[in-house]
């Protein structure tokens, strides 16, 4: 057989060995080492400690053996027959000599016993060890069992498997609180994936409608089914307006959640900033029945703010407010928040209309979220087609510009019906 065939059939350049060395290792050869490394680490420190504490209590042992020993059969210096008297303390202590003889008969027994106990003190070392070994590694693979478990969910996360949970220890110590922690990161990961493909879905849904209305209307034109006249172009602009608001409310949102919307802040008086903002909205809601009204009572009261993006804010929530409230009164108003010492102001915009649905009071600023779940279109008041009120983002960018001008909004049921939304910004 040819010298190269031979290392062909042996598995490879470079003699035998395991066929995964040419390549990544088996999942089963990866989890054992993943499990043994740090297992084998502390099963050899708890079985070094052990052994070092064994070692030093035999050590310690077997001086005290051998010392006594020397202590009662040890030799004088000088040797003789015949004892000698001695006075110690008022006794007479008697002294043997010993002869040689003497010497020979008492060193084979302390031979004999030197013997038997180092062969009893290796005899219980080895098995001190064994013991320890066992113990330690018993000990280590209850110790890393939930370490083991977080990598194994882990992994199982990172290959797209969902619903992953942990069994949390029962004992209250950081295993516990780490593995709390990490099913909470998943269920956390999970949402905000949901969140993600939901968005997604939002927004092709919300180009594609006006996207389905610029094709038929221009087709209908082309087959001269419809004339091209100044209305049939109003609703072509239209669901352009509609398409280039959208993008423009993405980008600011992404700007104002990311930290890159630019703030002009300056002193402004908050009377006047709330009467421009619903200036803008007096005629359409006049078109449909509603009455705005500004509520400062205090002409004096000023913030230290972006006027152009709090003007945005305002203007998001009376447009939220006309779509989810047609008919009913809406009050725009503002005060110190907590007295004439406070260092914010309160901005709230209230309708009287049927009100956040329960549990929504924290949904209502999610991108995309819509009071009713319909998705249908419905004709506005200026007579165009619109998707479920608006593009969905308006709420959002309120609240994204309202945490960059270190505030906060909240929004909730009025006691006497509809809802309110209220904002805090920094005082001047």
């Amino acid at each position: 057989m040819p010298h190269g065939s031979r290392r062909r059939a042996s598995g490879g350049s470079g003699g035998g060995g395991p066929p995964w060395r040419r390549g990544p290792p088996p999942e089963w050869v990866a989890r054992r080492r993943r499990r043994g490394t740090l297992r084998r680490r502390l099963t050899f420190a708890f079985t070094f400690v052990a052994l070092a504490a064994v070692g030093l209590t035999t050590w310690l042992t077997l001086g005290a053996v051998f010392g006594a020993q020397q202590e009662l059969f040890g030799f004088s210096d000088a040797g003789g027959s015949g004892g000698t008297a001695q006075q110690s303390d008022g006794r007479m202590m008697w002294m043997w000599g010993r002869t040689r003889g003497d010497e020979a008969d008492v060193a084979a027994p302390s031979r004999e016993a030197f013997r038997r106990i180092s062969r009893t003190a290796f005899l219980a070392g080895l098995l001190s060890f064994g013991m320890a070994a066992l113990a330690a590694s018993a000990f280590t693979r209850v110790l890393t069992r939930p370490l083991i478990a977080l990598t194994d969910g882990a992994k199982r996360f990172e290959r797209g498997e969902r619903g992953i949970r942990l069994r949390v220890p029962a004992a209250r110590d950081e295993f516990q609180g780490l593995t709390l922690a990490f099913n909470t990161l998943v269920a956390a990961l999970e949402r905000q994936e949901t969140w993600r493909r939901n968005m997604t879905a939002d927004i092709a849904h919300d180009l594609r409608t006006p996207l389905a209305v610029l094709r038929s209307e221009i087709e209908a034109m082309q087959d001269t089914v419809v004339v091209p006249d100044a209305a049939a172009l109003g609703r072509l602009h239209g669901e352009v307006m509609r398409l280039a608001r959208l993008v423009d409310d993405l980008r600011m949102l992404s700007s104002a959640e990311s930290g890159g919307l630019t703030l002009e802040r300056r002193e402004v008086a908050v009377a006047e900033l709330l009467t421009q903002s619903v200036e803008g909205f007096r005629g359409r809601a006049e078109r449909l029945g509603v009455a705005l009204t500004v509520d400062v009572a205090d002409h004096d009261l000023r913030a230290l703010v972006d006027p152009d993006r709090i003007g945005q804010v305002i203007a998001n929530l009376l447009d939220n407010a006309l779509h989810y409230a047609p008919g009913g009164p809406i009050t725009v108003a503002a005060e110190r928040a907590g007295g004439e010492e406070a260092e914010t102001v309160r901005v709230s915009v209230r309708d009287h209309g049927p009100g956040i649905p329960d549990g929504a009071s924290e949904r209502v600023f999610e991108r995309f979220f819509r009071g009713d779940s319909s998705r249908t279109r419905a004709v506005g008041d200026d007579g165009a087609a619109q998707s479920g009120g608006g593009s969905g983002l308006g709420l959002a960018i309120a609240k994204a510009i309202v945490e960059d001008h270190g505030g906060s909004i909240e929004a909730a049921n009025a006691p006497q019906g509809g809802a309110i939304f209220t904002f805090h910004l920094p005082r001047a």
